[in-house]
């Protein structure tokens, strides 16, 4: 064999060994490549795995929590907003609607109880509308009276009585003299300068004075109509829902 021959057998051979290196390095490339996608893989399984179980966890501490903690939580997302501090402004505003609807609440519950529950107890009310009895009992007050036995009816007491003078309107007046014999009661106004022109008859009394209401006849009057006693269910409704709504502005 020549020295060419010879060189050309050694180059092939070196040739050959080069090819068979480069494949072996690109066969444990591509299998390094393959084993670290399966371990890349494996390990976003394992990341979703635990932040699915960590969101399962969190669902279940939301159904867990008590009201006193989620008012806390939303308070504390209020306060978090974005980075972004509270604005206070809307709490005092909330607390300020909530307590206007708490007083309208607790005046018309009170005038409402004020104007039924005496009936169950037998006292009748009426409302004043002179000034005779000024200022003992201002105009626009609330009278309540009970009945009573007129014999036993003394001078100073105030009583309630029909008059001819008034029509079915009825008279709040203080009792002078208490005619026994004659069964009639001399009386009269505070604020007037004479005694009634006529005495009242025991069968005209309605009643004593008990109780009298600064103010409350001017709600009463309205609300004994129809119209009234809508308004009135309207006017606590309108109070409930401000109380509810400055709950909510408040964080409450």
């Amino acid at each position: 064999m020549s020295r060419v021959e010879r060189n050309k057998d050694q180059y092939a051979k070196e040739d050959r060994a080069v090819v068979e290196s480069r494949r072996s390095a690109a066969g444990g490339g591509a299998e390094r490549s393959v084993y670290r996608d399966a371990a890349e893989t494996t390990a976003a399984s394992g990341r979703t795995a635990r932040n699915s179980s960590m969101s399962r966890e969190g669902d279940l501490g939301i159904w867990d929590q008590t009201e006193e903690e989620k008012r806390k939580a939303r308070k504390e997302a209020r306060a978090m907003n974005d980075g972004r501090p509270e604005f206070h402004g809307g709490r005092a505003f909330g607390k300020l609607i909530s307590a206007i609807g708490t007083i309208l609440l607790i005046v018309a519950i009170l005038a409402c109880l004020g104007l039924t529950v005496p009936r169950f107890a037998g006292i009748e009310q009426y409302v004043v509308i002179s000034g005779s009895m000024e200022p003992a009992i201002p105009v626009g007050s609330m009278a309540y009276s009970a009945q009573t036995d007129p014999s036993t009816l003394e001078a100073g007491d105030i009583i309630v009585f029909h008059s001819d003078e008034t029509g079915s309107t009825p008279v709040t007046h203080r009792v002078v003299e208490n005619h026994v014999a004659d069964g009639e009661i001399i009386t009269k106004g505070d604020a007037n300068a004479q005694n009634d022109a006529n005495p009242v008859a025991y069968a005209d009394v309605l009643g004593k004075l008990v109780l009298h209401v600064p103010m409350l006849g001017y709600i009463a009057a309205p609300i004994a109509t129809v119209m009234g006693k809508v308004a009135m269910v309207c006017v606590i409704l309108a109070a409930y829902l401000l109380t509810v709504v400055g709950g909510r502005l408040s964080g409450k």
